[in-house]
C-alpha cells in the first residue's frame, strides 16, 4: 500500500508541474507506476492519468490555443503514436529511448546557452516534430518532451504554448489510449486505479494552472530547458540500469 500511495502522491505533482511546463507526466509518473505494476501497464496506467489531464488543462485555457500549430503538429502526431502503439508489444526500445535522452539534451543546452536562438514555426519543422513526438509517446510513453523542445523554442506565449501543448497531446493519447483499449492491454484488476487517477489529475492541473498564471515567460522557458536535461539524463540512467 505503501507503493500505491507513493504513486497517487507523485501522481498528484505531476499533474501540477505538467501544467506550466507543457509534459512531464509520464517522466515523472512511470518508475512510481513500475513499482505498482508491472512495466507496461504502468505505462498505459500513465496514459490514462495524461489523458485526464490534459483534459482538464484544455477546460481551463482552450481559448489560448494556436489552431495552425496545432492542426500541422496534432494531426502527424496522432498517426505516428497509432504505429507506436502498436509497436509498444513487438519491439525493444532501448537503444530508441537511449538515442531519444542525448538528443534532447544536447537540444535543451544549446536552447539555454543561446537565449537569443528561436526555432522557425515553419510547417515542415512541425509536422516533423509531430511526428517525432507522436511515435515516442505510443511507443516509450514519454512524448511531450519532444512536443516541449519544439513548441518552446517557437517563443510563443506560456499560456499558449500550454493550451497548444495540451490539444496536441490529448488527440494522441486519444489514439494510443484507444489502441490500448481495443486491445484490452490494460488488465481488469487494475480498472480501479481510474477514478482516483481522474481526481488527482483534476486537483493537480488547477493548482499548476494557477502558478502558471503567475510566472514570468522567461522562467517557464527556462523551467521546460531544464526539465528536457533531467528528463533526458534520467532516460539515461534507466537504461544503465543505474536508477
Amino acid at each position: 500500500m505503501l507503493s500505491v500511495a507513493l504513486f497517487f502522491i507523485i501522481a498528484f505533482i505531476a499533474a501540477a508541474v505538467a501544467s506550466f511546463i507543457g509534459f512531464g507526466i509520464a517522466t515523472m509518473l512511470i518508475p512510481f507506476a513500475a513499482l505498482v505494476v508491472e512495466l507496461k501497464q504502468a505505462i498505459i496506467l500513465v496514459a490514462f492519468f495524461h489523458w485526464f489531464g490534459n483534459i482538464f488543462r484544455l477546460s481551463r485555457l482552450w481559448r489560448e490555443t494556436n489552431w495552425r500549430i496545432l492542426l500541422l503538429y496534432g494531426i502527424p502526431s496522432v498517426a505516428t503514436a497509432y504505429v507506436g502503439a502498436m509497436l509498444l508489444d513487438r519491439i525493444s526500445t532501448g537503444i530508441i529511448t537511449l538515442a531519444f535522452a542525448a538528443f534532447i539534451i544536447l537540444f535543451a543546452i544549446y536552447s539555454l546557452a543561446s537565449q537569443n536562438w528561436v526555432l522557425p514555426a515553419r510547417s515542415g519543422l512541425l509536422v516533423v516534430g509531430g511526428a517525432l513526438s507522436g511515435f515516442t509517446a505510443g511507443l516509450i510513453g514519454v512524448g511531450g518532451a519532444i512536443r516541449g523542445m519544439f513548441l518552446i523554442s517557437t517563443r510563443i506565449k506560456k499560456e499558449v504554448y500550454i493550451a497548444t501543448s495540451a490539444a496536441i497531446a490529448f488527440v494522441t493519447d486519444i489514439t494510443r489510449v484507444s489502441v490500448y483499449v481495443v486491445n484490452g492491454s490494460l488488465e481488469t484488476k487494475y480498472y480501479w486505479y481510474i477514478l482516483p487517477l481522474i481526481a488527482i489529475a483534476y486537483i493537480g492541473t488547477r493548482l499548476g494552472v494557477r502558478l502558471l498564471k503567475r510566472l514570468p515567460e522567461i522562467a517557464v522557458r527556462r523551467a521546460v530547458l531544464a526539465m528536457l536535461i533531467l528528463v533526458g539524463i534520467k532516460m539515461i540512467l534507466d537504461y544503465l540500469g543505474i536508477l
